[in-house]
Order: C-alpha cells, then structure tokens, then sequence
C-alpha cells in the first residue's frame, strides 16, 4: 500500500490536502492529511465519495467522442484533435479570432490552467469572460472601502470574543473553517448567525437572527447606528485613519433605529444585543456568498466593513471582516500572455446567454468550454442553452456528459486532480498545495495542458506553448520561490505563503488613492415589493455535491425539492411531497414541496447544481442579470410564484 499526498481542486474553499491510499494500481481510499494544519487531516463527504462518484464512475467519459446526426460515436485523438483544430483556425480566418469564445469555468483552478488562456492568446486574442458566476459582487465592495480585499487567515478567529457568520453556512460549505469555529466557541468565543434559513451553523449558534433576504445593508447600518449612539466608537482611528466619516454618520441619521429593524423584519432587542456582543472586542466577521447574491451586495460587505471600522475591529487580530482568498493571486499571470495580442473581446459572465446571441462585429460563432457547466449554472438556464446551440461549433473538454457537455459537437476526455501534476491555491485559506499523480490518466483522458500543446503544434505555435508541468510551475510560481518557498518541498506537502498577513492591515494601510479607509455614504432602496411573486427564491450549496457534480444516485431521483415554511404550506393547502410549479418572470418549474420551519414565510429554498436535464435544474427559474459592482450574478433577485397543479 503506498501513501500519495494530493490535492483536492474543485470549486471549495477547503481545497483539501490528501493522503491517497494507492494498492497495486489502484487507488482505494482518499484520506484527510495532517500535512495542512487548516485541513487538518478530514475530508468532506462529496471528496471521500470522489472515487466513487466521479474517478470510477461509469458516467465518467475516457475516450474523444464527436456528435454525428445528434449521436456520439467513439474517435481516437488525432480525429478530435485534427478536427478542433481545423475548426479553430477556420472559425478564425472567416470570422476573425474574436469569433471564438473561450469559457474557463470554475471547475478546477489550478496554476497550469493560466495557461489555456496563453494558448488562445497565441492564436491571435479571442473572446473571453468578465465578472463571476461567485465572489466577484462583495469583492468589489471590500475594494471600494480599502483598495485590496485581504481576509484574515482562518486561525486567527480562535482570537475572536464574538465571531458573526454572515449569509454563510460553514457546517455544510466550509467544513474546515467550522471546525475552527466549533473550537473557537468551546473555548468560549460567542458565534452568532445571520441567515434568511435556520441552517445547521445556526442550529449550533448561540445566537441566530433570521434577517428578510437582501436586507444585510440596513442590519449594518443599524448595528452601526447602536454604536454612535451609545458613542462606542474608535475616535483615534476614525479621525487619522478614515475618509467621509461625516458623510456615514449623515447616512446613519437618516433612519431610526426602528425603521432599520422593521425593514430587515428584526426585533430591536435582538439587534441591540448583537451589538453588545460585537463590542466585547476583538470580534471577527465572517461572510458569506449569501450576502453578496443581490444587485446592490457590494454594499452588504461594504456596511460591515463600516461597523468593523467603527467599533474598532478593523486592522485587530481576532477582528476584521473575512469573505474569501484570491486563490490564484500569488501565481505569475504575465505567462498568461495577455500582452501578446490587444485583439481581445469580454464577454460578462453573469449574462453569458445574452451576450452570445447578442454579439456582433463578429458574433460568436464558436465555443471552447473547460472546466464549466454554464447550462446549468448560470442563470437562465434556456436562454444560456440556446446561445450555445446557436453557435457553429462547440467544443467541450471535460469528464461526463453534464447539461453542457452533452450539447457539444466535439468532447475532448480530461483527467481529474487525481491524474495530474500542478499547484492549486485556495479562497479559503492561506496555503498553497501541491497536486501529484497518483495514477496515470484513466482511458484516454488527457490533461488540459496536454490538449492545448497538441492543438498548438496543429496551429503552428508548439513552441511557444512547450514544456513539461515541472518547467511551466517553475516559472509560473516565480513569485513563491522569491519568498523563499522551495518547489520540491512544496510537491510534498503544502505550505502557507510567507507574504500572506495572519491579520491584515494592522498597519492601518489601505491601497486606495486616499490610503485610508473609505466609508460608504449612500444606501439606495434595497426592497421593492412583488406583488405578483411574492417569495425570494434562494438556491443553496447542498452538502453531497460539489458545484454540479451530483452524485449517481441524484440522477435517479424525481424532481427537485423545495423547503417552503409550514404556514405558507398551509395557505397553499399543500401536502408534504406534493408536485408543484414554481413560476419566475422568465420561465416555469416543476418541483416537489416539503415543508420546513428553517425557512421564512416569504422565502423558497432550494439547493444549486441540479441539472436540467433531470428536471433540477434552479437557474431556468433565475433572471439573467448584473450586479451594480462587481460583475457578479444577482441570483437572489429572481421572485417566484407558488401555482398548484390539477
């Protein structure tokens, strides 16, 4: 029996070191490892299942296949790769390189992947994503008030008097990060959730505020409100340290204390004793991608970054307010060769379906798709579906045959983190981890670098694409080894990058033309009533699964599942398992009610991921749109209607 250490790269914040119990070719368990103190030697369910539901799995795909006559027939790699390549190079001689769109999904994000981006660069600039399907909304917020967004590193909450989650739910979404948490309370820490949904984090809270969905802003202001009042404030760092703290305080005044708590739909009582908790400093935020799922959700972190600063929390160790990690900011992204061509388009990702059949001058008239499964991710799932089947050619390099996949012209088979060498970061923490190869590549799977060094030979510019894994992580995590990291140690074991601060800005530094901390000064309408469709439709990270990578089992399944609150049930004369439509401005759903007290009388939770042709797919219900900052995707905008079936 041997033992690999290994990395976990799908869309998590935990990106989970590994020990993989390898036996005679065959890899029969993952582990947890001790290597990484944040990961500290456990796995979640969806990796310790990853074998079974996805490295062995039968629906994973090992060989090329081509869509002849609406089928797949079996091809070998030189027919895909010879027919990818003539249909790029056509596509971009006719249309111009602009006509081609390359959609890096969030599937896997991994040092090496920079360079898929270098490869369509070679070929003379081609259309490309801006904004996020994720972090981007509260992101920009935390920038706005100080320039760069740095979290503080997970351990330091274990300095924390009071820890406030906000609009996230680590006990299913951030495993890790709730162990620290679970240790921070018994050692006597107060944890406090803020949630629309009584979550397993809540249940385990010591206290819990069921805020009205989109409405965190006003709780910040109100906290803050609480603050100036009772004149518990940090008068040396407001007046040195800040800029348009007179204009906040102007915003702060325009409302009462009561108005703030009736339009988040919150006692005054329980506000006002969070905020006697939050002042027993230090005290930490933590936030969540909850809050942020809004178009106006920069402003959400923007509020708590207010109070942080007002209270004193800002720049402290055990204080702060933490969202997430730039998981690939301390690679080298110069090799993504984006100086090579200024004949580059951006296309916004939050709307992908409209922009694609809206693009003109030239329109998209192929797609190259890695790492991503739009169709049932981004929002209007028909619309998204639609555009790709309007394009000439699509391409697809990927391990099943997912929403997406399955409406490919050409599926390139690729390898898992299982199979392949590289350096993956993470938004959950400060570590950086090394990827091994257990195996060899199952099948006819091949890396993603692999693919594009065979296609470049094809186009004519091998050699500015060549190179071993080892070569491209040498250059490409240049600036980790100038901080002293040593890359063969780091292929065994993960390290924390040096320049990383365990407790930003604690020199009350900002990175913003005024070099201090900006307080917001406007708050515009966050509420507006619809009568029509009167409930929030919320879609949550479900604990079995990753992103979209739904188990067998979920296959088999019926519908989708909704968790509406016993009263509305009632009102509704609904019963337990019984099939409902769930009706949006855009689009209708069939799904299957359950009654649950964890949720609001105003508000429908699902989870996200489910496909759609399974008849899960959430996001053929959500409205295409973007966020005010950020270039996120609004999708807690989307209202839905209850409509009983005959």
């Amino acid at each position: 029996m041997k033992n690999i250490i290994t990395t976990c790269t799908r869309d998590c914040p935990g990106s989970c070191t590994i020990q993989v119990l390898l036996e005679q070719g065959t890899i029969k368990k993952l582990k947890g490892s001790g290597e990484n103190p944040f990961t500290a030697g456990f796995l979640c369910p969806s990796t310790s299942n990853f074998l079974r539901n996805r490295f062995y799995s039968s629906h994973r795909i090992l060989h090329p296949l081509k869509k002849v006559k609406g089928s797949w027939k079996r091809i070998n790699w030189d027919e895909a790769l010879d027919l990818a390549a003539k249909h790029l190079k056509e596509t971009a001689e006719k249309y111009g390189s602009t006509s081609i769109l390359y959609y890096q999904g969030f599937g896997a994000r991994t040092a090496l992947r920079i360079l898929n981006l270098r490869f369509f660069n070679l070929m003379g600039g081609v259309s490309t994503l801006k904004g996020t399907l994720c972090g981007g909304t509260g992101q920009a917020g935390q920038e706005m008030d100080m320039g760069i967004r740095i979290s503080h590193d997970p351990m330091d909450h274990l300095n924390s008097n009071c820890i406030i989650i906000w609009g996230r739910n680590p006990a299913h979404s951030d495993i890790h990060l709730w162990r620290i948490l679970r240790k921070a309370q018994k050692k006597g820490s107060i944890l406090v959730v803020i949630d629309p949904i009584k979550t397993t984090s809540a249940h385990q809270s010591d206290l819990f505020l069921q805020i009205k969905p989109g409405t965190d802003p006003y709780l910040g202001l109100a906290l803050a409100k609480i603050f100036l009042q009772e004149e518990i404030q940090a008068e040396e760092f407001i007046k040195n340290n800040t800029h348009k703290f007179s204009k906040f305080k102007k915003l702060v005044d325009k409302y009462s204390l009561d108005e703030l708590c009736r339009l988040c739909d919150l006692e005054i009582e329980d506000v006002s004793n969070l905020a006697g908790l939050y002042a027993q400093k230090p005290s930490s935020i933590i936030a969540g991608w909850g809050v942020h799922r809004y178009y106006q959700g920069h402003l959400s972190l923007r509020m708590m970054d207010a109070l942080c600063a007002i209270s004193g929390n800002l720049g402290i160790s055990g204080g702060g307010v933490s969202q997430g990690f730039d998981e690939l900011g301390f690679f080298d992204h110069k090799w993504a060769g984006n100086k090579l061509t200024t004949n580059q388009r951006k296309l916004s990702m939050p709307i992908i379906g409209e922009e694609i059949l809206r693009a003109q001058k030239p329109p998209i008239k192929l797609i190259f798709l890695t790492a991503g499964n739009p169709l049932a991710m981004a929002p209007n799932s028909h619309k998204v579906k639609k555009a790709f089947k309007s394009v000439d050619y699509f391409i697809v390099a990927d391990q099943i045959l997912n929403d997406s996949s399955q409406e490919a012209d050409l599926f390139l088979p690729t390898t898992t983190f299982l199979e392949e060498k590289d350096l993956v970061g993470s938004y959950g923490h400060n570590y950086i981890s090394p990827l091994n190869p257990v195996l060899k590549p199952l099948g006819e799977s091949r890396s993603e670098l692999w693919i594009f060094q065979q296609l470049a030979k094809r186009l004519g510019f091998l050699k500015e694409m060549s190179g071993t894994p080892d070569e491209w992580i040498e250059k490409i995590a240049q600036p980790l080894s100038n901080q002293g990291i040593n890359l063969e140690e780091l292929q065994k074991k993960p390290m924390r990058v040096p320049q990383a601060p365990f407790t930003p800005y604690n020199d009350h530094k900002f990175f913003n033309d005024s070099g201090k901390f900006e307080f917001v000064n406007k708050i515009p309408i966050l509420i507006t009533k619809n009568e029509d469709y009167p409930f929030y439709l919320l879609s949550t990270i479900p604990q079995e699964w990753v992103g979209s990578e739904i188990p067998e089992s979920e296959h088999k399944k019926g519908y989708l599942t909704v968790n509406i609150h016993p009263e509305t049930m009632k009102n509704y004369q609904l019963q337990n398992g019984e099939m409902i439509l769930l009706q949006s401005t855009i689009s209708e759903l069939k799904v299957e009610a359950y009654s649950s007290k964890n949720v609001r009388k105003d508000t429908i939770l699902t989870y996200r991921g489910g496909w759609v042709k399974y008849n899960k797919g959430v996001n053929i219900l959500t409205e295409d749109m973007v966020s005010k900052e950020g270039e996120g995707t609004p999708y807690y905008e989307t209202r839905v209607r209850i409509k009983k079936l005959a």
